[in-house]
């Protein structure tokens, strides 16, 4: 459990929220045509950039750990968006079909479906597209990244 009253505690925060940002758009590049895949990447790199920062500023000792999560977490998120040449012009989005990448069929499910305002939320991905940028949010997750499986 993450100790509140740690100095820690609010850059542990702000990383989750910064990781989270970059997941859930790695997610919908998994279902997205070529054109959103780009836009989606785009908005994902300045998170990239505050993660790095984040870990030089606050993190010390694990701040070289965590810097190779981030890169690894950004290459895969490259190689997603780069997947198909570009050329991928099926939508996914509505969690119906298979991967437009790789033909596995999409995953669509609904987290939270006892809690009020998240009725309608609906994670939609591809799990196997999904996987390389996972094991890197992963690692940033864990106790020699950023922590944030404490939270």
């Amino acid at each position: 459990m993450l100790d509140s009253t740690h100095p820690i505690t609010q850059h542990v925060f702000r990383a989750s929220g910064l990781m989270d940002r970059v997941m859930i758009r790695g997610q919908k590049m998994s279902v997205s045509p070529s054109a959103v895949r780009a836009e989606l990447l785009a908005e994902c790199l300045p998170l990239f950039a505050e993660m790095r920062e984040l870990a030089r500023a606050q993190f010390g000792k694990r701040a070289a750990f965590i810097l190779v999560a981030v890169d690894e977490y950004e290459a895969a998120l490259r190689a997603l968006g780069g997947l198909g040449g570009g050329r991928i012009t099926e939508d996914r989005r509505d969690g119906e079909g298979a991967c437009p990448a790789c033909g596995t069929p999409i995953t669509k499910f609904r987290p939270l479906p006892d809690c009020k305002g998240f009725e309608d939320h609906w994670i939609i991905l591809c799990r196997e597209c999904d996987k390389p940028f996972m094991e890197a949010h992963g690692k940033l997750a864990s106790s020699d990244g950023f922590g944030t499986w404490a939270i």
